[in-house]
């Protein structure tokens, strides 16, 4: 059966080709006609399966992108509508990624780096009321000081992306040693979410990552993927940034300060408790990882079973898990760590094993 989405793509023009997104399938598309002009678009659909372990604030990534164009945001992908169809698409950023040109460990240029502090500065002008685009409700909101921020966090992580998943993964959680009541009401995340210091709200990005950033022929940086952008704490997104990034040690820290020199000025008391709360949404990212990873490499195994390249991926698998374990075992308070090839045995059996078909790989 043909998804609508490309058949939306093959009405304006000629089909390059699918671009996998993680929550989108997306379809590459050079207009023809009076569209010629616009350039490469692509158009994208909800990819079925597809497995969410963040909240989502907005309830269209397209009406947010039309506010930031209205308000005069920088650097973001245009949205186009076709009035007598209804067909809405983005415009298709040529260039190459961020991740492409400067590997996670790498060093970012000078320049690129830049233009990532002026998209923290555009971000932190965007305060709640500034962008009209409609969100899910109240249950997936903003709150208006930082320990309700990331309490919040921490109850969408262990009820939705790990509570939620029990059923079906619960059995390699626990052979991973990760423990049913992780990042509860007594955890010490949880304690000392208590002691956040409030911060000014704003739009945050949620997902800035290498991946995400575009650098075009021109060297300017655009900035992709704005589903998970929601209106929060902006230590927050700093946090998911340098998580995400893999800075060197040293531009960390040059990263951090430029934050701090970009951000404050414009949004006063953004970075109050920097020093305490930083580490702590560093911390609950290195545990929401383990969910994350945990269930996504689940399914990539689950997928192989059965193929030449197996053997191969249940051991670069193993060791990719048993890192993540390895990062989140201080925030998760695990007794133990199991070793590569115990996480590579868990794995296997929970597989090939008498646990049924796994989701679609999403």
């Amino acid at each position: 059966m043909t998804s609508p989405a490309l058949q939306q793509a093959e009405a304006i023009g000629a089909v390059d080709g699918p671009l996998a997104g993680y929550h989108r399938e997306w379809y590459v598309v050079r207009p023809q006609g009076e569209l010629t002009r616009l350039g490469r678009v692509k158009i994208g659909e909800p990819r079925a399966g597809a497995l969410w372990f963040d909240r989502r604030y907005f309830a269209s990534e397209d009406e947010l992108l039309l506010e930031l164009a209205r308000l005069g945001v920088p650097r973001v992908p245009p949205v186009h509508r076709v009035r007598s169809t209804g067909t809405v698409f983005h415009g298709f950023i040529e260039g190459r990624t961020l991740a492409a040109l400067s590997p996670g460990g790498h060093p970012v240029e000078p320049a690129q780096l830049r233009q990532i502090m002026e998209r923290f500065a555009s971000l932190c002008r965007l305060r709640p009321g500034d962008v009209r685009a409609c969100p899910l409700g109240s249950d997936d909101g903003d709150s208006s000081d930082s320990s309700g921020f990331l309490r919040g966090l921490l109850e969408f992580t262990r009820e939705r992306a790990y509570h939620a998943r029990l059923p079906r993964f619960g059995p390699l959680f626990q052979r991973l040693g990760v423990p049913r009541d992780a990042l509860g009401p007594r955890s010490r995340l949880a304690t000392e979410a208590a002691r956040q210091t409030d911060r000014p709200v704003c739009l945050l990005h949620g997902d800035l990552h290498r991946a995400n950033f575009i650098v075009d022929p021109a060297g300017a940086l655009w900035t992709i993927d704005w589903e998970l952008a929601s209106f929060g704490d902006p230590l927050y997104d700093l946090a998911t940034h340098l998580y995400l990034m893999d800075y060197p040690a040293r531009q960390r820290t040059e990263v951090v300060e430029g934050w701090r020199r970009t951000v404050t000025p414009l949004l006063p008391g953004a970075d109050a408790g920097l020093a305490e709360d930083l580490p702590r949404y560093l911390d609950y990212k290195r545990a929401q990882s383990v969910f994350t990873d945990v269930v996504r490499q689940a399914v990539v195994v689950a997928d192989a079973v059965g193929s030449p390249a197996f053997a191969d991926l249940l051991g670069q698998v193993a060791k990719l898990v048993h890192d993540v374990l390895v990062r989140g075992a201080e925030p998760l308070e695990l007794a133990d760590v199991p070793s590569p090839g115990a996480v590579e045995l868990a794995y296997a059996e929970f597989c090939t094993g008498s646990n049924g078909p796994l989701p679609a790989r999403g």
